[in-house]
């Protein structure tokens, strides 16, 4: 064999295995949207221009509040404008809000900058994922949809990682150079849009007809089972409540919600329970939130073998007792928080991807997709009203906010399963086991 032979051989060896240009684009974008310089440092960021934890508190509930109303406008916004021009505004408006709040002085000034990255956030909710799809539609690698989207995901956290590191250490020079980075961060995300990606592809249109064309009848026949799932509004109203009738599955939903909620509320305040409580240096919360991520994202990957050994009725029996009796115990001794914000990162990464496989089990597929939204609502719904609460209890002493989160998923669990049985119904370890090797096959 020849050397150029070998070397032709090498190249298209080491081409196989490279991203395509579309999907090294997607990878790109995903890393603008996570490079977030300012997550280590942003409360304490509020905090130096005079607000206070309950104006905080608000400031997150109104967050939430916002992309659950804006978030099925601007959808049908993205889809009237297209995928990458809806990417593009998400980041657009993400990067005008990082200007709001580098330039905010007030209250109302925090809260406009808020509501414009909520905005923005809708923007780019499901919008990704549905790109990336195409993307790999156009080649002919709908398949490998789940390996991309993992690949990209630890992609985001290793960029969110790397980012919180430099944003602290930005912080320490000027406490507005987080927030202009974050800023040149989406831009440049804008510009790889609107650069790399084309507004109109005849070639993938072409493309696709054609495969439409040579469809199997197989793929016709699901296609018009699809066609034949297609639920009108009252329709999907009904799906939805005869669902929520199941006195199991409604418990569930509020039992994961109230807990899933407090553990977000608790990790909210990180930065002032670090600061404040624990005497860290804020030019060292980088390393905290670092920590952070990749412990969450060690976690979440291990959800599979523990759904698997340890079974989700197991799972939510005891986690949450385990997250309350530890927010508990920070009110005696407070130094345990700093752990205890490890601990909750992990339950959190592990416990959402285990409830919502659980609830798609036990829901049908007809008007699926009606009652996960429905849930994702409930949940956000939940959510709101305990960032409030923890804000304002947080002014006057964090180490007892901690604990009141923690006594609220004891006696709110308590009641939830005095009203259902929310946790009746999973499958036992053993059966969850027993599934596990087929799972992996």
């Amino acid at each position: 064999m020849s050397r150029r032979t070998r070397g032709r051989g090498i190249r298209e060896s080491v081409e196989e295995r490279l991203p395509s240009r579309p999907v090294l684009v997607f990878y790109c974008y995903v890393l603008s949207r996570s490079l977030a310089f300012t997550v280590p440092i942003y409360v304490v960021f509020y905090q130096s221009r005079g607000l206070s934890l309950a104006q905080f508190g608000l400031l997150e509930a109104t967050y939430t509040v916002a992309v659950l109303g804006f978030e099925f406008p601007t959808g049908y916004l993205a889809d009237r404008v297209g995928r990458r021009n809806g990417l593009a505004v998400a980041n657009a408006l993400g990067a005008l809000g990082a200007v709001g709040y580098a330039l905010a002085h007030s209250f109302p000034a925090f809260l406009a900058a808020v509501v414009v990255r909520a905005v923005g956030a809708t923007f780019s909710s499901g919008a990704s994922d549905a790109w990336l799809y195409e993307v790999l539609a156009d080649e002919d690698a709908e398949t490998e949809f789940a390996r991309v989207s993992g690949h990209a995901r630890a992609l985001g956290l290793a960029g969110q990682a790397g980012a919180a590191l430099v944003g602290s250490r930005a912080y320490a020079v000027s406490r507005l150079l987080p927030w202009a980075l974050d800023a040149a961060a989406l831009l440049a995300g804008v510009v790889l849009l609107l650069a790399a990606v084309p507004s109109r592809r005849a070639r993938g249109n072409e493309a696709r007809s054609g495969r439409r064309e040579a469809v199997s009848e197989e793929s016709r026949n699901r296609s018009a089972s699809d066609t034949a799932d297609y639920l009108t509004v009252s329709e999907a109203v009904t799906v939805t409540r005869t669902e929520f009738a199941r006195p199991g599955l409604r418990s569930f939903v509020a039992y994961t919600a109230l807990f899933l909620g407090v553990v977000s509320s608790a990790l909210l305040f990180v930065q002032p329970v670090s600061v404040d409580v624990l005497g860290i240096d804020p030019a060292r919360l980088g390393a905290v939130y670092a920590g952070l991520t990749l412990v969450s994202a060690a976690a979440a990957s291990q959800t599979g073998r523990l759904e698997a050994v340890v079974g989700v009725s197991t799972w939510f029996r005891v986690v949450p007792v385990l997250a309350a009796g530890g927010l508990l115990a920070v009110l005696a001794e407070p130094w345990l928080a700093l752990p205890l914000f490890f601990l909750l990162r992990a339950l959190s990464a592990t416990s959402r991807p285990l409830a919502d496989g659980h609830i798609n089990d036990e829901i049908r597929s007809r008007g699926r997709a009606s009652v996960l939204s429905t849930v994702s609502m409930l949940r956000s719904v939940a959510v709101a009203p305990l960032k409030i609460v923890a804000g304002a209890l947080a002014v006057s002493a964090l180490p007892a906010m901690l604990a009141a989160l923690g006594a609220l998923v004891l006696v709110g669990g308590g009641a939830v399963a005095a009203w259902g049985v929310p946790l009746a119904d999973l499958p036992e370890m053993e059966s969850v086991g027993a599934s596990a090797p087929e799972e992996e096959r």
